[in-house]
């Protein structure tokens, strides 16, 4: 159950965000969020991540409903089964959701988040879930597998052969 609370509430925080840039913000408006480290602005992302396929919009409205479709069957039927790679990818899913909803009902993406203390992308809450939930299913990924491979190995005997 909290996997489908956590869901719904990246989907409507994130499409609420979107609603309030879209309906206050003119496109390339900005105005600071945290002074001196990021600031609201709105910017229409016709591309993927950091701008691929930049105006190709039936590549990830095509290719989104697969891979949400096959992360949930693998969700459901406990492929994965270890619960904060569970998390991780539901964060994953409501992020690559919202972002294909709005790719559905305006063509385009709609971020806000631009770091001014450094030159990086502009970004939105989806975003922010899809690449944290990444990185939280890899590196517990790798954590698991390395315990699994620690409790195959036999047991180092102390004794030594001379004895």
């Amino acid at each position: 159950m909290a996997l489908i609370v956590l869901f719904v509430v990246v989907i409507l925080g994130d499409q609420l965000l979107k609603h309030h840039i879209l309906a206050n913000f003119a496109v390339g408006e900005a105005t600071p969020f945290i002074p001196h480290v990021l600031q609201l602005t709105h910017f229409q992302n016709t591309g993927m991540a950091f701008g691929f396929l930049q105006n190709h919009q039936w590549v990830p409205l095509v290719l989104t409903p697969a891979l949400l479709l096959a992360l949930g069957v693998l969700l459901f039927r406990r492929v994965i089964a270890h619960p904060l790679q569970r998390l991780a990818i539901v964060g994953i899913m409501a992020g690559g959701f919202s972002n294909w909803v709005d790719r559905l009902l305006h063509g385009f993406v709609v971020d806000m988040f631009e770091p001014i203390f450094i030159n990086f992308a502009v970004f939105n809450i989806a975003d922010t879930f899809i690449v944290l939930g990444g990185f939280t299913w890899a590196i517990s990924f790798f954590i698991e597998e390395q315990r699994k491979s620690k409790a195959l190995q036999p047991p180092q005997s102390t004794e030594s052969a001379d004895d």
